[in-house]
């Protein structure tokens, strides 16, 4: 890329190449829009900011049009050389499979779907495809991104079936698939792409019995790779921002296929130039909203990381915890490692796709690691010499209790937090919801640092729809002794995600903590779908002997321990539990490996001694 393009950093080398994507795919658009359309289709807010950024949906656009340009013609050559593009743009982004049924159903009415020719097509897009084999090969070495790992078979299909991310889902969390999401899709398309993601449906509709087989082509595209997909994605929350900064890449496709569309149904239109004019303002209001939709502008992600590596003292390893931003920090600090050049700490993470996992393996291993085993290498990595620091949202999230936060590390024994002047960055006042998401952690860290009413007022009124700030809040709120909106929190941070396993364990904190013992076990259960460690299977445990379900308490405990054989907490209730149940001998082998983790714990030095009492 470099020699290609010799100016600017790497950044912008990668984001001058995504313009150059959509501008390629323009270039096959023109064949079927008119100048109009086309400078509308550019300027809408979806294209004009997918350019600016490095993804793979760009290029996705590219393939997704060369493949509409080249089925244009009925001849058999452009059939295979689109099966062969086909191919190739599965191996950049896996929705361009949604194109199949109306692939399918072109060659079928043009009569080119016997069995010779499938199998020369479907030999041409394996061919295509095979790039993917790259994945494995270089999986093999130590690539600097090596997201999912494919390096083992296993691991390879999974990473080709999007297995980590549900396949089908948007979004890490659990969502169900509901007819709100379909009602939800033209109403977000709208505000992506303008008028004319309504328009375009509708006048397919209108000239249905008009169209021609490959205007049908278009529209089952757009059908499969739009609605049809959005609505398996099943992706549902009221906060309107959340579900548009996680859907709106994924219009990006169908948006292509209906200016194509529309341009083509056009020829039905009699009054055609209403048409145009009505393109052309669109393209007007557009141009004027760029400003405040540009993402170069977005420079706090960048000094955020400056800020991480300034503050991690000399010799100390980083390690990155779990969270929202965790993932946007981690690709912060390798771009900031490999193609600055920076120096750098060593940096650990939970997720271990780019820098090394504190679980002790790569991403593979972690994946098929039990959580004892996890626990396990994690604890085992804590508790070695070299020094630490941590990025991590609570106090909670630090395995180690003497760590204080600085106002953007936790640190070991760093004594009083100190001043935030090695937290510097510049906001860029965009309304996006992915950057609000990340500049709000500087009032946040404020909070965490000088909690306080006020601060945590404002900081939640700031972040009042996103999910993250809203459950990192309910412990603030906690500790200023405010239990009700500490629960307020929680539940708004549900109702916009409603899979946050930390905001579902506090909430049945809090309900236990109000003898609500039903609704604390029913939460504890619902976090443990998401996140089943030892911590939440104790809290279960807990609710489960309050309801006096003493079977079902002491088979929980048993998968905490499971998990963490060092949890003395749930040694001495299981002590207890034994204990009650008259069985002596059970209830002092519990309490006396309880002391074994911590001869000092008063509760089990207390109930072994009861236990001789007894006697």
């Amino acid at each position: 890329m470099s020699k290609i393009f010799p100016f600017g950093n790497v950044a912008y080398r990668m984001n001058f190449i995504n313009a150059l994507f959509v501008l390629s795919a323009v270039v096959f658009v023109s064949r079927f829009a008119d100048l109009a359309l086309l400078i509308y289709f550019c300027l809408s807010p979806l294209v004009f900011s997918s350019a600016l950024s490095c993804e793979v949906f760009t290029l996705n656009l590219l393939f997704a049009c060369g493949i509409i340009y080249l089925l244009y013609s009925p001849k058999r050559k452009n059939a295979v050389a689109a099966a062969f593009l086909f191919g190739i743009g599965l191996a950049n982004h896996q929705t361009l499979i949604l194109f199949l049924p109306g692939i399918i159903y072109l060659l079928v009415r043009r009569k080119m779907f016997d069995f010779k020719f499938v199998v020369l097509l479907a030999f041409a897009a394996t061919a295509g495809f095979s790039a993917n084999i790259f994945m494995f090969i270089r999986a093999q070495s130590p690539a600097a991104f090596n997201w999912g790992d494919p390096s083992t078979p296993g691991r390879f299909l999974a990473v080709l079936l999007r297995k980590d991310y549900g396949t089908f889902a948007l979004h890490g969390a659990h969502h169900a698939v509901t007819l709100k999401a379909l009602l939800d899709y033209p109403f977000l398309g709208f505000s992506f792409f303008g008028p004319f993601f309504v328009f375009g449906p509708v006048l397919y509709i209108f000239n249905l019995r008009k169209a021609d087989n490959f205007d049908h082509f278009l529209f089952l595209c757009f059908l499969f790779s739009g609605p049809a997909f959005f609505l398996a994605a099943g992706l549902s929350s009221p906060n309107r921002a959340f579900i548009e900064a996680i859907a709106e890449r994924f219009f990006l496709l169908p948006a292509g296929v209906l200016t194509i569309m529309t341009g083509r149904l056009l020829r039905f239109v009699s009054r055609r130039k209403i048409v145009t004019a009505f393109a052309w303002v669109g393209a007007f209001f557009f141009a004027f909203a760029l400003k405040g939709g540009s993402l170069r502008n977005f420079y706090s992600l960048s000094d955020l990381a400056d800020s991480v590596i300034r503050d991690v003292p000399a010799g100390a390893a980083l390690v990155i915890e779990k969270g929202a931003v965790g993932d946007d920090l981690i690709f912060a600090l390798a771009y900031k490692k490999w193609a600055q050049k920076a120096q750098m700490p060593d940096v650990y993470s939970a997720y271990g796709s780019i820098f090394p996992s504190f679980y002790g393996s790569g991403s593979a291993g972690f994946r098929k690691q039990s959580p004892a085993r996890r626990f396990a290498g994690k604890m085992k990595f804590m508790l070695s010499d070299d020094e630490k620091c941590f990025f991590a949202f609570s106090k909670s999230q630090i395995p180690l209790s003497d760590y204080d936060f600085d106002g953007l590390l936790w640190k070991k024994d760093s004594g009083q937090p100190g001043d935030d002047s090695f937290f510097f960055w510049r906001t860029s006042g965009l309304g996006n919801y992915r950057v609000r998401s990340l500049e709000i952690l500087y009032h946040y860290f404020g909070v965490l640092q000088r909690p306080s009413s006020a601060s945590a007022a404002f900081c939640s009124y700031s972040g009042k729809d996103i999910d993250w700030l809203l459950t990192n809040m309910g412990p603030v709120w906690a500790g200023l002794g405010e239990s009700g909106k500490a629960r307020r929190s929680y539940e708004r941070a549900l109702s916009i995600n409603p899979a946050l396993p930390e905001a579902l364990n506090n909430m049945g904190v809090l309900s236990f903590a109000d003898g609500d013992y039903v609704s604390a076990a029913s939460y504890f259960e619902r976090s443990l779908v998401f996140e089943p460690d030892d911590v939440r299977y104790y809290n279960l445990a807990l609710s489960f002997g309050k309801l006096g379900k003493t079977a079902e308490a002491m088979s929980v405990l048993k998968k905490c321990l499971s998990i963490n054989p060092f949890s003395y907490n749930a040694l001495n209730e299981l002590g207890l539990m034994e204990m009650r149940s008259g069985n002596i001998s059970a209830a002092k082998e519990f309490f006396q490996k309880g002391l074994s983790v911590k001869p000092d714990d008063e509760n089990l030095n207390y109930n072994l001694a009861l236990l001789g009492d007894k006697k």
